[in-house]
């Protein structure tokens, strides 16, 4: 297949070549024998058309290799929607990659063991019963999944308590929240997500930022991701309320098992020269 690449990028080059050739000849022609235009004048005319036709023929050329270029991606499954991204990728020295489901299995799971608590009121099952009721119960993703499966029943995620609002994960916010009323009548907050933004709701920020990022590094050796869940309780029970001071409730460690072609996928992109950073740093 290279012999049949060489010769349709030789064939495009002798057609440009020889289009360059033809009309230098019939400008000699009209030029000399025809007008009798002086030597000089007739020589600066020939190297204007010879420059002319090099960036002429060049974007022809271009566009071949180009699509000779995309046809090779394609036969190694990637699918090329503009052919310029082929340029721009041989010039790619650093590569931002998605993790979940990209160079993960997108399988969830959560080391109950493992999980941190920063409140002396909770234990590790009423964490899990927290992050639990700020997942989706329908339409899960995968940390949703994972948080609702640690809990004997997944129906215990909405047990005896009435949901008022639930705020979904976007990549702005980077959590989710939830606030309910419980049996008794009175209204909570609960959200989890990214330890940052939990951190940043937290009026006790600066008093624990050094233990739970301590413990975000220790999951992060051990090739863990961190969900941190927080707590409010709503006074006033009203939705728009500001409610109470949040309270830093705990962490989770994640676990995501690599995919099997993972390590060698980012092997060879550093072999070219490209390093590959996860997406969120």
């Amino acid at each position: 297949s290279s012999c049949m690449y060489c010769k349709v990028l030789t064939s495009i080059g002798n057609f440009c070549i020889c289009s360059i050739a033809t009309g230098m000849v019939l400008e000699i022609i009209v030029m000399f024998p025809v007008q009798h235009r002086a030597y000089r004048d007739g020589i600066n005319n020939l190297l204007v058309l010879l420059i002319g036709g090099i960036p002429i023929a060049m974007p022809t050329v271009l566009s071949v290799t180009l699509a000779i270029g995309s046809h090779r991606l394609s036969q190694q499954g990637a699918i090329t929607k503009r052919m310029t991204a082929i340029e721009e990728m041989a010039g790619m020295d650093v590569l931002c990659s998605d993790k979940t489901g990209t160079l993960t299995l997108n399988r969830l799971t959560v080391d109950r063991s493992l999980i941190e608590v920063f409140t002396r009121d909770m234990d590790k099952d009423t964490i899990i019963l927290l992050a639990a009721r700020a997942s989706r119960v329908e339409n899960q993703d995968a940390i949703d999944t994972a948080i609702v499966n640690m809990l004997a029943d997944p129906k215990e995620a909405r047990a005896n308590i009435t949901e008022v609002h639930f705020l979904p994960f976007n990549p702005v916010d980077k959590r989710t929240a939830i606030t309910y009323i419980d049996s008794d009548g009175n209204w909570h907050r609960v959200s989890k997500g990214a330890p940052e933004q939990i951190l940043n709701l937290c009026e006790e920020k600066q008093k624990i930022s050094g233990k739970v990022h301590a413990a975000i590094d220790k999951f992060a050796e051990r090739g863990l991701r961190s969900l941190a869940v927080a707590y409010q309780s709503i006074p006033e029970k009203s939705i728009n309320s500001k409610g109470a001071p949040w309270t830093f409730c705990g962490l989770l460690p994640l676990f995501d098992p690599p995919r099997h072609d993972s390590a060698e996928t980012i092997r060879r992109a550093f072999n070219l020269g490209v390093c590959v950073k996860d997406d969120n740093r």
